[in-house]
């Protein structure tokens, strides 16, 4: 399988963790940099969080720091604490970790990659799109430099997660989302779809983290993901949201698509959801269906192959 040169656009974030243990797990997916933008929880502390699990994964990747505000220069006013707790992992206890952020921002980074790896280069988005409508706006020819944009966000025929017609990560920059689907680069919307058909539990999890050097860590902050489900689903499971954007990079052929044009709405009380036009010509596709036995299937292998070995 040809390998992909990959940066990690990411506010960690439970489900995040649990997306970069897959990628660093991912032998086709060669990844060049993580960057953080706000979203689980604020800039100072996503950043914070990246760093730990760059160690904690044993990643040896730089780190950079992303906006601290919206694209169009408002502020955050509050973070989703009752999913991911206040430290925005499950507030279990945070490891040590060692290493700083890079002095390079996020935005100039991708940039810089996106030069140096033209035409090759896709990114892995799974929090606001933020970072990527700022290098947009600051580099005219920067989209045009990707050979990919996967995103964990949005919905199309699923209601929202924030408000009946947006998910979390769009609605928290829908002005990004659209400056991103504008450009017409090549974008694959990994959303509600499918995120929500498959499901980890703790009996799942179990076999696949317990017993690694950060298992119990793991399986710790993923108790504080549970708990939130059962206290509003009353189910004792979990949609896996980042991580299926993940799957799709390296195993695209577990994923029912349909191809189009995305746009975002920004006003109103439809702000945030995300606006999917069917053409067979169009740029963007939309996830709308998933094997999710073999998604499972394939994460679990995938850990066990290689921190297991």
């Amino acid at each position: 399988m040809t390998e992909k040169h990959v940066v990690f656009d990411t506010d960690p974030g439970i489900d995040d963790a649990m997306a970069l243990l897959y990628l660093n797990a991912c032998e086709n997916l060669k990844l060049h940099a993580i960057t953080t933008i706000l979203g689980n929880a604020d800039i100072e502390q996503c950043t914070r969080n990246a760093l730990i699990l760059r160690d904690l994964f044993r990643i040896d990747v730089p780190v950079y720091k992303g906006s601290a505000i919206h694209i169009n220069g408002t502020e955050p006013d509050d973070y989703p604490d009752f999913v991911h707790g206040a430290d925005g992992l499950g507030d279990v206890g945070l490891p040590e970790y060692s290493g700083d952020i890079e002095r390079e921002d996020a935005v100039s980074a991708l940039i810089d990659l996106s030069k140096k790896h033209e035409g090759e280069l896709v990114i892995l988005a799974v929090g606001r799109l933020t970072n990527l409508a700022l290098a947009v706006q600051q580099d005219d020819g920067f989209a045009g430099r990707l050979q990919e944009i996967i995103i964990m966000g949005g919905a199309y025929q699923h209601p929202g997660n924030v408000t009946p017609f947006a998910e979390a990560n769009i609605i928290g920059d829908p002005e990004a989302a659209e400056i991103v689907f504008r450009t017409e680069t090549p974008l694959t919307m990994v959303g509600l779809d499918v995120t929500t058909q498959t499901r980890m539990s703790h009996e799942y999890l179990e076999p696949v983290v317990g017993g690694l050097a950060f298992g119990d860590f793991l399986l710790a902050i993923n108790r504080t993901y549970a708990d939130y489900h059962v206290r509003t689903e009353d189910r004792h499971d979990f949609p896996v949201h980042d991580s299926s954007a993940l799957v799709y990079a390296t195993r695209p052929d577990l994923f029912e698509t349909v191809t189009g044009h995305l746009s975002c709405t920004a006003e109103g009380e439809e702000r945030g959801r995300t606006v999917f036009r069917e053409d067979a010509n169009g740029p963007h596709k939309v996830c709308i269906n998933i094997d999710s036995n073999a998604m499972l299937e394939e994460y679990g292998q995938r850990i066990a192959s290689f921190y297991r070995g």
